[in-house]
């Protein structure tokens, strides 16, 4: 019988304490695997999220800009507004290759809160270059047709061609064009031409916002400066959003790390105290092996042999709990945190998955070091007498 097989027989001999500790450092495995997956994915999804916006500068009223930012990009709607003169002033700035304004409205359809956007296809479907379209895109002067998302689309029963009442007044539109799915907040918004959205909402010459996407990137900083001289404009950058947001989760990512460290203590503590007590009930039988060739070696390669099983098992079964439960994961991050990004957090990272099953078997290296030197210790006589110290 070689040192594996009759680790895991030794295993099996005490099934309860065995899947107590497996269970210790597959929730320590479980936490360490989340948290780092939903640190590069949150990441990752955010950059995505900002790269397929399209501008570089979001131009915004007066108040407090990165609250506005963040409303307007996931549909939120705020009190204040630009006017056309602020958008003809952003037109003019030297730098800006293009100015987008959008108008941001809410209705309320059996009690569920719709997002409208006003835009000047014009000027915006440059910008979103990725925007594909079941149907066709409007023109600026068309009236009483939209655009919708694809998650819109399908939650409302709704086709290319369908006709709804909308807007305050319950107007007849019709739906033209379904995007084809972006991964975004678009998915699920409607797009109307800016000039008939301010008609309908009764904000003639009024926009909640101006996209701006520079010629160059290395003019942004200079652009922003001449834009923030405009009395009623604020301006953000979409690298301060990201760099404002990444800030919050790393302070969230912190408090993470703290419990992930308290996790593996007490994996560590729990994996060692199982050895020793393993040793100790074992004493005679550690005797009766040295006394028939077995040397202090071999005991502590046993042992070790036994803390790598226990810890590999844990790790896989950390990492496929953490997998199967990455869905509710990502509901309580979304509700947390309401203005997250629209993709996966917690994906299939085969290099992740392969370093938190390293750290699982380095635990285990390192939590059976201690016992593996002591059973090496004991003389054979002093083991079948049982004198365990």
């Amino acid at each position: 019988m070689n040192l594996l097989s009759f680790a895991v027989k030794n295993l099996q001999r005490r099934k309860g304490r065995t899947l107590l500790t497996i269970a210790g450092v597959a929730i320590a495995v479980a936490i360490l695997f989340s948290l780092l997956s939903f640190s590069a994915g949150y990441e990752r999804e955010l950059t995505r999220e900002m790269d397929s916006l399209g501008f570089h500068l979001l131009a915004v009223p007066k108040g407090c800009p990165y609250e506005a930012t963040t409303l307007i990009l996931h549909g939120g709607v705020i009190p204040k507004y630009l006017t056309n003169e602020d958008l003809a002033r952003a037109r003019a700035t030297d730098g800006v290759a293009i100015a987008a304004p959008m108008l941001l409205q809410q209705v309320t359809k059996d009690g569920t809160p719709h997002i409208v956007y006003g835009i000047e296809p014009a000027v915006m479907l440059p910008l979103k270059p990725a925007w594909k379209v079941n149907g066709r895109f409007f023109s600026a002067n068309e009236t009483r047709v939209m655009v919708i998302g694809s998650t819109l689309a399908e939650k409302e029963n709704l086709a290319a061609g369908s006709v709804i009442p909308f807007g305050p007044a319950q107007e007849q539109f019709t739906i033209i064009g379904v995007l084809q799915p972006t991964g975004s907040e678009d998915d699920n918004f409607h797009f109307l031409p800016l000039a008939d959205a301010q008609r309908t909402f009764g904000k003639v010459g009024l926009i909640t916002a101006i996209a701006v996407r520079a010629d160059d990137v290395k003019h942004i900083p200079r652009i922003a400066e001449d834009l923030e001289k405009v009395p009623d404009i604020q301006v953000v950058t979409m690298a301060q959003v990201t760099g404002t947001i990444m800030n919050l989760v790393g302070s969230a990512r912190s408090l993470l790390f703290s419990v992930i460290v308290i996790a593996i203590v007490i994996s560590a503590a729990g994996i060692t105290n199982t050895l020793l007590m393993s040793v100790n009930e074992r004493t005679r039988e550690i005797g009766m092996m040295k006394a028939i060739g077995a040397s202090g070696h071999h005991i502590g390669i046993l042992l070790i042999a036994e803390t790598l099983l226990i810890t590999t098992l844990g790790g896989i079964i950390g990492i496929l709990a953490a997998l199967a439960g990455s869905g509710i994961i990502e509901t309580f991050v979304r509700e947390l945190i309401p203005y997250a990004p629209s993709g996966s957090f917690v994906s299939f990272d085969p290099l992740l998955i392969g370093g938190c099953l390293l750290f699982s078997i380095g635990l285990g290296l390192l939590c059976g070091i201690y016992p593996a030197w002591k059973s090496a210790r004991l003389s054979p006589m002093e083991a079948i007498r049982g004198e365990w110290e």
